[in-house]
């Protein structure tokens, strides 16, 4: 265990170093940091930022859900103040949908024509719900624009990290590849792993935070997988540590990966970390990718998480 400390020990990359219990995980598999906040900014306030992170189909849905509520009530609104203030609504129609139609006419700013405010009351709601709709419009869009503009990294990470034979001696390994068609360039993948370490009385744990060291960092194209290799030597903390010990100390490997993404024209981030039961020993990493008998490489994105025993 001695030899652990030969690593040199990182700067606490800002996520604690001292817990009166053991945290496994800093980091969740999706990249998300495994932190529960109390006090923080809610309501209106973060509601931009949890619009544009919301998942595609709950957005869609609440757009819908939006637009049928503020029709519903404007609908109602219409009912109060009387149909026979809406000039050609239908005898066979339920009053309801036809003030409902003519909401959504008036907050769509379509207007046909076919039903039209006659009173003061009507022309009034309906002048109101125009001005609403412009505004209601224009937020979604700047939303839609948002989400669809803010540059993002699809980067997806073998399932497991492994400990394999390499050189003659050990190395950690995970692989990478780009999910999207476009190409990375100017890739370069920053890894640290935090371990616990148990106070003499059991009282608290230090959080340990060591630089892992790869065979390449960087590369000016990513087209394809690429396997990251950090070797297990004198100067690696998981050196003269065996598996069941890398997991007893709750070992967690976080990763940090930064690309010029070319769709984009911009710099894009993504974090992951492998903890737990995603350490495996003994295995290594199928290719995923071969020349055909066209002269092109083949890449086999779904091969990605395949392992092999040694």
């Amino acid at each position: 265990m001695k030899k652990l400390f030969k690593a040199k020990e990182a700067q606490d990359p800002g996520l604690g170093t001292s817990f009166k219990k053991s945290v496994p995980r800093m980091m969740n598999p999706d990249g998300s940091f495994n932190i529960e906040r109390i006090g923080t900014v809610n309501g209106y306030k973060d509601f931009y930022k949890f619009l544009v992170d919301l998942s595609a189909p709950k957005f869609i849905l609440f757009v819908a859900f939006v637009f049928l509520f503020l029709n519903t009530f404007f609908a109602l609104g219409y009912l109060i103040i009387g149909l026979d203030q809406l000039s050609g609504t239908q005898e066979n129609t339920h009053p309801f949908l036809s003030a409902f139609y003519f909401s959504a006419q008036t907050f769509t700013t379509v207007g046909y024509g076919a039903i039209a405010p006659k009173g003061n009351g009507a022309s009034l709601l309906a002048t109101f719900e125009a001005f609403f709709g412009l505004i209601t419009f224009s937020i979604a869009t700047g939303l839609i624009y948002g989400r669809f503009s803010r540059p993002s990294a699809k980067i997806g990470y073998s399932e497991n990290v492994i400990i394999t034979p390499h050189k003659e001696e050990k190395a950690m390994m995970f692989k990478i590849v780009n999910l999207r068609n476009s190409v990375l360039l100017n890739t370069r993948v920053t890894v640290m792993v935090s371990m616990n370490q148990e106070s003499a009385d059991a009282s608290s744990f230090t959080r340990n935070y060591f630089s892992l060291p790869l065979e390449i960092d960087f590369v000016r194209f990513f087209p394809l997988t690429w396997t990251i290799v950090h070797p297990i030597n004198e100067e690696s903390p998981f050196y003269d540590l065996s598996l069941d010990e890398i997991q007893a100390r709750d070992a967690e490997v976080l990763i940090l990966i930064e690309a010029f993404d070319e769709t984009f024209s911009q710099n894009v981030l993504q974090t992951n970390s492998y903890a737990q039961e995603q350490w495996k020993e003994n295995v290594k990493f199928k290719r995923s990718f071969s020349a055909n008998d066209n002269g092109k490489i083949v890449l086999d994105i779904d091969s990605l998480n395949e392992i092999e025993e040694i």
